[in-house]
């Protein structure tokens, strides 16, 4: 994966690398947090009859003729 002419990882580079991973880690543990607290009560209700009427206004019958 690393070429021979490829630079060596510095301390200050490893520095920031651990800082970002710690940065990206609390960031995902306070996204979990607010879906925890927020969202994951919440509940949508679907009624199947309005669906039907936004997807398909004019059903079409299977095996019409077109015209009839």
């Amino acid at each position: 994966m690393f070429k021979k002419g490829c630079q060596t990882v510095t301390s200050s580079d490893a520095r920031l690398r651990r800082h970002l991973g710690w940065v990206v880690a609390l960031k995902l543990i306070a996204l979990g947090a607010l879906w925890w607290f927020c969202v994951r009560d919440a509940g949508l209700r679907v009624d199947p009859a309005a669906v039907l009427r936004q997807f398909a206004p004019h059903p079409i019958a299977q095996g019409s003729p077109h015209g009839q």
